[in-house]
Protein backbone atom coordinates (compact mmCIF):
# COMPACT_ATOMS: atom_id res chain seq x y z
CA UNK A 1 0.00 0.00 0.00
CA UNK A 2 1.28 3.46 -0.89
CA UNK A 3 1.41 6.57 1.21
CA UNK A 4 0.92 10.19 0.16
CA UNK A 5 1.38 13.09 2.55
CA UNK A 6 -0.61 16.15 1.49
CA UNK A 7 -1.29 19.59 2.89
CA UNK A 8 -4.79 21.09 2.79
CA UNK A 9 -6.15 24.45 3.76
CA UNK A 10 -7.62 24.33 7.25
CA UNK A 11 -11.17 24.90 6.00
CA UNK A 12 -10.91 22.08 3.45
CA UNK A 13 -9.53 19.66 6.05
CA UNK A 14 -12.24 20.57 8.54
CA UNK A 15 -15.07 20.09 6.03
CA UNK A 16 -13.58 16.82 4.75
CA UNK A 17 -13.27 15.43 8.28
CA UNK A 18 -16.84 16.52 9.14
CA UNK A 19 -18.31 14.82 6.08
CA UNK A 20 -16.25 11.65 6.54
CA UNK A 21 -17.37 11.40 10.16
CA UNK A 22 -20.99 11.98 9.13
CA UNK A 23 -20.80 9.32 6.42
CA UNK A 24 -18.68 6.67 8.15
CA UNK A 25 -19.28 7.45 11.82
CA UNK A 26 -15.62 7.93 12.71
CA UNK A 27 -14.54 4.34 12.08
CA UNK A 28 -10.84 3.61 11.89
CA UNK A 29 -9.52 4.07 8.35
CA UNK A 30 -12.48 6.14 7.23
CA UNK A 31 -10.34 9.13 6.20
CA UNK A 32 -8.24 6.86 3.98
CA UNK A 33 -11.32 5.27 2.44
CA UNK A 34 -12.86 8.64 1.63
CA UNK A 35 -9.60 10.13 0.34
CA UNK A 36 -9.00 7.12 -1.91
CA UNK A 37 -12.50 7.41 -3.33
CA UNK A 38 -12.02 11.13 -3.96
CA UNK A 39 -8.75 10.45 -5.78
CA UNK A 40 -10.31 7.68 -7.87
CA UNK A 41 -13.17 10.02 -8.84
CA UNK A 42 -10.64 12.70 -9.81
CA UNK A 43 -8.64 10.20 -11.91
CA UNK A 44 -11.79 9.12 -13.77
CA UNK A 45 -12.72 12.76 -14.43
CA UNK A 46 -9.28 13.68 -15.75
CA UNK A 47 -9.02 10.56 -17.91
CA UNK A 48 -12.44 11.17 -19.45
CA UNK A 49 -11.51 14.79 -20.23
CA UNK A 50 -8.34 13.60 -21.99
CA UNK A 51 -10.35 11.51 -24.48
Amino acid sequence: MGRIDIYLRDDVEKKFRELVKKLYGGRKGSLSIAAEQAILDWIKKVESEEK
